[in-house]
């Protein structure tokens, strides 16, 4: 069944019915009814939210690699809709990424110099709205460890376990909407992480030995901070030995209803 075309279907049948009742003369209580139009509409939302927690398809699960093409090294973007998000280390030698990826996988590569570009997604766009499709994508993946990568997570209303301790991270960009986001940082090299939530709960562990600078622009978000390692510092937190740690990230939030935990 084509839920995008029942669900346009279910809004026009009401718009024109009660178009057709307006015209006819009806009333509800000397009110057209026009004026119930929205409320229905909401209405008719939230039991379609509700019914499609047990009408979703059953997902098949597939494997899926993407080739190292003898780069040394990567950008990966990983596009991520409703659904479970599980990241971490420990690719098959040969391989970028790897893993299992329930409800599909697309991926587009190109060899750019020694630099391996990089772009999955799901097969089709998820997004959660009663006149479309409700799909949902559980990834299981695993990424190279070996080589410096830069690694771009945009993400929908899912749940992202990203344990990044083994990875080689040149950058780290991490943009997601309703989300619960929790992600284990490198433990070694200097990066730069930045992090844009919409209404988003998110986590965010440092590794013991790795100093960090955590700058914050939030709305109407919560920000906890570990300050016996990451003391208060101007407009911001800082390790005291951040400038010349090897082991450092640099951690820019952008936030709007957010709860966020950094330790």
């Amino acid at each position: 069944m084509n839920r995008s075309a029942l669900g346009w279907g279910v809004v026009l049948l009401l718009l024109g019915g009660l178009m057709l009742a307006g015209e006819m003369g009806v009333r509800i209580n000397g009110v057209s009814p026009m004026s119930f139009f929205w409320p229905l509409v909401l209405v008719l939302f939230g039991g379609w939210l509700i019914l499609s927690v047990f009408l979703r398809p059953r997902m098949e699960n597939q494997q899926g690699s993407v080739s190292l093409q003898g780069a040394s090294e990567a950008t990966v973007r990983v596009n991520h809709g409703a659904g479970e998000l599980r990241i971490g280390g420990g690719a098959l030698a040969g391989d970028l990424a790897d893993g299992v990826f329930t409800g599909g996988l697309e991926q587009n590569s190109r060899l750019n110099g020694s630099r391996l570009e990089v772009r999955m997604s799901p097969p089709q766009v998820s997004f959660p709205f009663f006149f479309g499709n409700w799909d949902r994508f559980d990834w299981d993946m695993r990424l190279n460890t070996e080589i410096p990568m830069d690694l771009i997570l945009q993400m929908g209303a899912n749940k992202t376990e990203a344990d990044l301790k083994d990875l080689r991270l040149t950058s780290l960009k991490v943009e997601t909407g309703a989300s619960d986001t929790r992600v284990r940082l490198p433990a070694q090299g200097r990066l730069r992480a930045d992090f844009s939530l919409g209404a988003a709960s998110l986590k965010l562990t440092v590794p013991e030995g790795v100093a960090a600078r955590i700058r914050a622009s939030t709305g109407a978000a919560s920000l906890s901070v570990d300050t016996s390692r990451f003391p208060r510092m101007g407009d911001g937190y800082q390790s005291p030995d951040f400038e010349t740690a090897p082991n450092a990230v640099d951690i820019k939030i952008e936030a709007g209803a957010a709860d966020i935990k950094v330790s």
